[in-house]
């Protein structure tokens, strides 16, 4: 698989020229670059999308992709995968007003972050948290959010989502998270800055190495879950 582009959103404290994020960025570019399918070819080629007999579309899943991704950096890399920060006093809910009475009031947080796919701690310290985006474009702004948040606690000081290229996202299952449909979120991330003392956000994109239209070339097996299933059947 193909490391693109890494985009930095912020980086308050000049993060980006700390030895830690260098070092934390080569590391999970290798992990990208050691996807490869078949197995053991060094490169990712993928079966191009393609119309079937009844109108509807045979695509590759997404699963495959972050299962390779994850066997490299845990057992080669030594991340560690899913693992929680807790926010302890920093997740406060905010004063707000009700309307009409103009009375100040604090929605209860009653919903949780959850796990990180992946951190790791820096040889100087920093901690750094990576979402590996498999879900629906709602998914990839939930990842953006919550490494926000996170950065703005001071939990972590660098926070990576990695999604893929439009030009991978036409071959994948439909609706999947991808640069093209962020990229007009970007400058609200870009403002949430200010609420961050020292942090680096970045999205980074990758793709496939090839594309084949072979008919016996197979396709990257998907998940069976309802919303894996609408997007391999999904007319286009």
């Amino acid at each position: 698989m193909k490391w693109l582009r890494t985009l930095i959103i912020f980086d308050k404290g000049d993060v980006i020229a700390s030895p830690d994020w260098s070092a934390v960025h080569e590391s999970y570019v290798r992990s990208i670059a050691s996807i490869d399918f078949p197995r053991g070819s060094g490169l990712l080629k993928l079966r191009k999308k393609a119309k079937r007999p009844d109108g509807q579309w045979n695509r590759n899943g997404v699963g495959f992709l972050k299962k390779g991704f994850l066997e490299h950096i845990v057992d080669v890399e030594g991340w560690h995968a899913e693992v929680n920060f807790d926010l302890g006093s920093n997740n406060q809910p905010p004063k707000l007003k009700l309307f009409p009475s103009l009375n100040e009031h604090q929605e209860p947080i009653t919903s949780e972050f959850g796990d990180f796919d992946l951190v790791t701690t820096g040889s100087n310290g920093m901690h750094i948290a990576i979402e590996w985006e498999t879900g629906n474009i709602s998914s990839s702004h939930r990842s953006m959010n919550k490494l926000a948040i996170a950065l703005a606690a001071g939990t972590i000081q660098a926070g990576v989502l990695i999604v893929p290229s439009r030009e991978l996202y036409e071959h994948l299952t439909d609706r999947i998270g991808n640069i093209g449909e962020l990229s007009g979120y970007l400058d609200m991330w870009k403002k949430l800055d200010a609420r961050v003392e020292r942090g680096l956000l970045a999205i980074t994109i990758v793709e496939h190495d090839l594309l084949t239209d072979e008919p016996d070339f197979p396709y990257l097996p998907s998940g069976n879950d309802g919303r894996a299933a609408q997007g391999r059947a999904k007319k286009k």
